[in-house]
């Protein structure tokens, strides 16, 4: 049995490895590799279980939240700026605050968003604390999410307001349609699915904004104003957010989960996100601007990131920068993955000192190895301030694709830059690809490999005189697709710049991404001779200006602006599904969207004048002037104009707004595309999923061996509302894939599922417990062992608890069963009811 169990999981996992891009061998990927040059990375000295958040006080002192409750200041004992010791500002081992995640420094210490309430831990001054419970008692979620975490993710303002998400009350049925009578039980009024305002004096707790689904991290940028990660949706939604989010969280806004619906969720309009982050399944956590901290003048990086985001993706280990701009009708975003990591990343924050401190979990995804696995942190630091930074990259005409650098690059380096050089296209094609260490196991996923990628041949590469801008030349391409560009560092970066400092290899890579978005423009002077011509990412001039400032050719073009003359903008707008979630390829809803009337409006100091191809066109003044089109899916709205410079200070603003709602709002980058791009065509997607594996697997008696004394499996687990509650629910299993769920049931322990972690209990009597906490309170716990039993034990008969390293699942169960009942569990496992 055990030789046919093997063959299965290794059919399974080299079906997916086959359809993998190939990519640097897993034993070759550095733990974290860095995809911009002049970066260096060391694990710091410190042996810690697996951490969900890193925070600094105001005096520079660094605390971090372990996964099981502890609460560990690390401190640097020899001096030498790396931290080396840990204490515990907390001591956990009452477990009285269990699996959490969120935590930042407020009035008198530290805050945590916990299950069911909001702890602080209040600073004795003596490198300990006391624990205080501050708010709690709102509604528990219908449906548990993992760890059962219900608050996630907190900030607070310098006022001393507490802010925390409250995740969604059904995280795999958001509109809580009731089976009965068809009719939603969602509740558009509850604190569920919220982010709420606690008062400074913790009395008064306000709902801020509704519609949100896991904010996992909060954060202030420098503004003020406050944005939030949120995950993704539309494995258990069709019409969920396909991807995790970047929000800008604004009073009164819903933030589209669940969507609206004609019957089950109407009247709510769907707040667009500031950014996706895709492909879909990264899991984004930990949120944090590049601002000084704890008294510090220093920021991460080169000085141009200054006040970008950097976000932190687990399920695929990544860390992305996202610089934002703000407008008058809100924040444009540009997105670029600094860094892949071949473990969970959880939290990435800058320090008092200019570095970057990576927490990461060890395991799989999505869970890697719960409250007792051994964790990770990293600091990254920029030693190579005279490396030349790539700032930009854009396609600058169908054959070219351009990459500016922040100074000159020694062309001695990239002798055989065209050979060394490579371009990659496809829907789901990303920077750093080759150095993706794992992927997360899920359908949709696994799916994402199976569409074609290319490459694009680079037939030739050509520096510019001032060696500062590099051309990509390829034969043309007009798809409107992802096109990932590898570049050649140099050799150095094949091993550490200094082994005696503990550095760890990183090896020589520049990873790019880059799209069509963008817009031609070309200025004339009042002669009418061409001074300028080039690519700008918007028409909005103000966000050209901040996501262009390191490149001198688009310095060049603003001076120009000051002048007498025309700017001439040529570009096509995207505007299908404008305040509607996008809908999982494959997907089906059971109702249609009505088409949008959609507004474009441009606001300038100068004279504006505007075509647009089959819209209706407004000139509201000489310096305002807009369109409204009904927008159609598959057609982009052709544009051009115009703008008298050399009458003020130049400037172009941009909103738009619909029938339905008036409430303006920035265009995104990627609604923005060059006139001579060309919408691709989704790829197929086949509703019927294919499993081979399960092949002559019926789902009827699959659903009888679930049942059975044989496998045991509903003694723990629910599958649509079946079974029990001590495991986790298996409803989304339809969505995961064979290998990844065959693997959860042989090792059980491999990677642990938050949704319910296990617990040893020390009793006062000397002896031990252990379970599934399944309910708390100030007096008892409720645990449930792997039989199904419940035990009510009291608080003061407990001595102590910890989390389990053991899932509460045996092994052994599958080698229990017949080949043909493994397949009929699995088709009761993976796919979806028969109909009737």
């Amino acid at each position: 049995m055990k030789t046919h169990m093997q063959r299965l999981l290794l059919s399974a996992l080299a079906g997916f490895l086959a359809l993998r891009l190939a990519s640097v061998a897993a034993d070759a990927i550095p733990p974290v590799q860095m995809l911009v040059p002049g970066f260096t990375v060391r694990e710091l000295p410190v042996q810690l279980r697996n951490l969900n958040n890193l925070v600094y006080a105001p005096d520079g002192r660094l605390f971090a939240l372990g996964y099981d409750g502890y609460v560990w200041q690390l401190k640097d004992t020899d001096g030498d700026g790396h931290e080396d010791a840990a204490s515990a500002f907390w001591d956990n081992k009452g477990n009285e605050i269990p699996a959490s995640i969120g935590m930042a420094w407020g009035p008198g210490g530290l805050y945590i968003a916990s299950r069911g309430k909001i702890l602080h831990l209040r600073d004795k001054g003596d490198g300990t604390s006391e624990l205080l419970t501050i708010t709690g008692g709102w509604l528990p979620p219908t449906a548990a999410a993992g760890s059962n975490l219900d608050a996630i993710g907190l900030a607070v303002d310098p006022q001393g307001n507490i802010f925390f998400g409250l995740g969604v009350d059904a995280w795999n049925g958001a509109y809580r349609v009731n089976q009965k009578t068809g009719v939603s039980d969602y509740n558009p009024f509850s604190e569920r699915g919220t982010i709420i305002r606690l008062s400074p004096d913790w009395k008064r707790r306000d709902i801020i904004a509704t519609g949100l689904r896991f904010p996992v991290s909060l954060a202030f940028n420098a503004a003020g104003d406050l944005f939030c990660s949120d995950q993704e949706g539309a494995t258990w939604l069709a019409n969920g957010n396909p991807f995790d989010e970047l929000l800008h969280i604004q009073k009164g806004r819903h933030y589209g989960f669940p969507p609206r619906h004609p019957l089950h969720n109407p009247g709510v309009i769907d707040e667009p996100s500031v950014f996706d982050y895709g492909p879909q399944h990264q899991s984004t956590c930990g949120v944090h601007f590049n601002e000084p901290v704890a008294g510090g003048t220093a920021t991460f990086g080169p000085a141009s990131w200054r006040g970008d985001a950097f976000v932190a993706g687990e399920s695929r280990g990544k860390i992305w920068r996202t610089k934002l701009v703000k407008t008058p009708a809100g924040y444009v975003a540009k997105n670029d993955l600094i860094a892949a990591v071949a473990m969970l990343v959880i939290d990435a924050v800058p320090t008092p000192a200019g570095d970057l401190l990576v927490a990461c979990h060890s395991g799989k995804p999505d869970w890697g190895t719960g409250p007792r696995g051994q964790g990770t942190i990293f600091k990254i630091s920029y030693t190579g301030r005279g490396v030349p930074q790539p700032v930009l990259a854009y396609a600058a005409s169908p054959t070219e694709t351009r990459v500016i650098f922040d100074r000159a690059v020694d062309p001695t380096q990239w002798r055989t830059l065209a050979k060394q050089s490579a371009i990659t296209k496809g829907p789901h094609v990303a920077a750093g690809d080759r150095f993706e260490a794992f992927v997360p196991g899920y359908q949709v996923v696994k799916d994402q490999a199976t569409v074609a990628r290319h490459d694009v041949p680079v037939l030739s590469a050509v520096l510019a005189p001032d060696l500062r801008s590099l051309t990509l030349r390829t034969a043309p391409r007009m798809e409107a697709t992802n096109y990932a560009v590898q570049l050649p560092e140099g050799p150095a970066s094949e091993r550490p710049r200094d082994t005696g400092r503990k550095e760890l290899a990183q090896r020589a890579a520049i990873d790019l991404l880059t799209d069509l978005t963008g817009v031609e423009a070309e200025w004339r002077d009042a002669a009418g001779a061409l001074q300028w011509r080039g690519w700008l990412p918007h028409f909005d001039l103000k966000v050209g200006r901040e996501f262009t400032a390191p490149s001198d050719e688009h310095a060049r073009l603003l001076a120009l602006l000051k002048t007498p003359g025309v700017l001439t903008l040529r570009a096509q707008l995207d505007l299908h599904l404008m305040l509607r979630p996008a809908i999982q390829p494959g997907a089906k809803l059971d109702f249609e969207y009505p088409a949008e009337t959609v507004t474009v409006t441009f606001k300038a100091g100068g004279r504006l004048g505007l075509k647009a191809l089959g819209a209706r066109t407004e000139q509201k003044s000489a310096g305002e002037v807009q369109f409204t089109v009904q927008s159609q899916p598959g057609t982009w709205q052709p544009l051009e104009l115009t703008l008298a410079t050399g009458e003020g200070e130049p400037g172009i603003e941009v909103a738009w707004r619909t029938a339905e709602d008036f409430r303006p709002r920035a265009l995104p980058l990627r609604r923005v595309l060059l006139p001579w791009a060309r919408a691709t065509a989704a790829p197929p997607v086949d509703a019927r999923r294919s499993i081979p594996e399960i092949a002559g697997g019926d789902w009827q008696r699959g659903k009888a061996v679930f049942a059975s004394a044989q496998a045991a499996c509903a003694v723990c687990h629910q599958v649509r509302g079946e079974g029990g509650i001590v495991g986790p629910d298996l409803s989304n299993l339809v969505h995961r894939d064979y290998a990844s769920v065959l693997r959860d049931i042989i090792e059980p322990s491999a990677a642990i599922n938050p949704d319910r972690i296990a617990y040893v209990i020390a009793l006062e009597d000397g002896s031990t417990s252990g379970g599934v906490v399944l309910d708390e309170s100030p007096a008892s716990i409720v645990v449930a062992d792997a039989s199904g039993a419940q035990r009510t034990i009291p608080r003061g008969a407990i001595a102590g608890m910890k989390a389990s390293a053991v899932s509460l699942m045996p092994p052994g169960l599958w080698e229990q069963l017949t080949a043909q009942q493994q397949r009929d569990l699995m088709a009761f496992l993976l796919t979806e009811p028969p109909a009737r």
